[in-house]
């Protein structure tokens, strides 16, 4: 009779047992499903970037483009009509970098002034020169120079020390000193884009002579020495000599540092038409218009099968990074990206950001597999096809990229120690390289001011709103491409 009870509590554990693991293989699989959303949500917590400004989110697989930062959204939001010139002082040398701000981002840095160093950023790096006669350093057109160019120390005016704050921190790693590179200063064209952005709405921000892309000519020891010491997009640190060096030797042709190396001279202008993948562009129509351009431009998931009349056919320039594209083929398969655009037009504009992308980039123009890293064994001609030239790829050039973030895309996030995590879209670094290479710009599918109106994608088959991550600025950037669009630097499609 003893046995009885035994049995029922052999059994009723076994059954606890069954239950449990049941709810366990539930809670793995409705996680599983809903992680993005479980993430946003811990995130929100998150306070290491001005939590009232940013609200920071897991960047899930360094998805990049393809997935964005995270804003808290900003009812009072006003476009940004002006700059202000940072006075940058210190020991040895002053100088003056201008920045994009708008009041609503003043109040804020000055709320949070005594938790978290949201100043512009100030560069203290002695000025050096570079050795090869390719290149010279460029720093802003502020500031005094020598006879042999180098920059001399200048005191701060009274006038400026009351148009912006004064800053004595030293942020060295933000490099901005520049290469010199004089391939696009020259051109026929009345009313070219590049010559609108001297005028005094820029105020200075502008290097007329920046290094855009690199080729052979910057194979070169003491360039090696200078950028590897800046990470990602902004330098070569990550990458080895061997491999930059065999990379850049194979980009051996005067093309492989122009743009344009299929430009006819149909006229005196090269007109470029760029083309982001916003929602804003479902059914716009805009397809023939974008077209028509002398060149167009398209970024990752760029999808033109089937919307055709929103978006065009025609792809003169792919542009992407290694991991934005291998993470665009992955995500957007299902919405039809298949296989990269490409004609017998195209040219592939590669923005690297690690050592992989010079590793495609070789493994490319050798016809042969990539050899090491996270990409072994992938063979590019698979992405790009066979009987690739010299010509088909083009390589941003890291001056340019820090250039961009320093004087037209700076960020409160980079005086945290999130700095390493931010850079300028890749969409972004598509429509700022057109203005500094076309003639005349146009850009379709680009963030604007009434974006919450429009779905992610012009290719979403359901409405999905803007996610924003914090390795971006989207707010930042939709309001520069204002700016650019009412001083007639670029023409930005919007519309209701």
């Amino acid at each position: 009779m003893e046995c009885v009870p035994c049995v029922r509590n052999v059994r009723f554990r076994a059954l606890q047992k069954a239950l449990l693991c049941l709810c366990f293989i539930t809670f793995l699989l409705l996680f599983v499903i809903n992680r993005e959303q479980i993430l946003q949500r811990v995130a929100h917590s998150f306070p290491a970037i001005n939590p009232s400004y940013y609200e920071l989110t897991v960047v899930l697989g360094n998805l990049e483009d393809t997935r964005r930062h995270t804003f808290a959204p900003n009812k009072s939001l006003k476009v940004a009509t002006q700059e202000s010139e940072i006075p940058i002082k210190s020991n040895k040398e002053t100088k003056v970098l201008p920045v994009l701000t708008n009041k609503r981002t003043e109040q804020l840095e000055s709320a949070k002034h005594s938790k978290t160093n949201t100043k512009p950023p100030t560069v203290t790096a002695k000025a050096s020169r570079i050795t090869s006669n390719h290149s010279r350093i460029i720093k802003s057109p502020n500031v005094p120079r020598n006879s042999s160019g180098i920059i001399e120390s200048s005191r701060v005016t009274k006038e400026n020390s009351e148009k912006a704050r004064e800053i004595s921190t030293t942020f060295s790693y933000l490099g901005d000193a520049y290469g010199w590179d004089n391939t696009y200063l020259n051109s026929s064209c009345p009313n070219r884009t590049r010559e609108k952005l001297r005028s005094d709405t820029f105020n200075g921000t502008f290097v007329k002579d920046i290094p855009i892309l690199q080729w052979k000519k910057h194979a070169i020891l003491s360039e090696y020495q200078r950028l590897k010491r800046y990470l990602g997009t902004y330098g070569w640190k990550g990458v080895t000599w061997q491999v930059l060096n065999e990379t850049l030797n194979l980009l051996n042709s005067s093309h492989s540092g122009y743009l344009f190396d299929t430009w006819k001279g149909h006229s005196p202008c090269v007109r470029c038409a760029v083309v982001g993948n916003g929602g804003i562009l479902n059914n716009s129509g805009m397809g023939a218009e974008i077209d028509g351009h002398d060149y167009v431009f398209r970024v990752n998931g760029a999808i033109t099968e089937g919307h055709e009349n929103d978006v065009g056919k025609r792809t003169s320039f792919f542009f992407f990074s290694t991991n934005t594209l291998f993470n665009s083929l992955y995500a957007y398969k299902k919405y039809g990206f298949h296989k990269i655009p490409h004609s017998q037009e195209t040219r592939f504009l590669l923005l690297p950001d690690h050592d992989r992308d010079y590793l495609l980039v070789r493994a490319a123009l050798t016809n042969s597999v990539i050899d090491r890293g996270r990409d072994k064994g992938k063979r590019p001609s698979n992405y790009f096809g066979s009987n690739l030239t010299t010509e088909h790829f083009k390589i941003l050039h890291p001056d340019f990229m820090r250039y961009l973030r320093n004087r037209y895309l700076w960020d409160p996030i980079i005086n945290t120690k999130n700095r390493d995590i931010y850079r300028p879209t890749t969409g972004a670094s598509m429509l700022l390289l057109a203005v500094h290479t076309c003639d005349q710009v146009s850009a379709y599918g680009f963030i604007t001011p009434n974006y919450k109106t429009f779905s992610d994608h012009y290719y979403d088959k359901a409405f999905k709103k803007i996610i924003f991550y914090a390795n971006h600025s989207f707010l930042r950037e939709m309001r520069l491409w204002q700016k650019l669009h009412n001083a007639g630097v670029i023409k930005l499609y919007m519309r209701d």
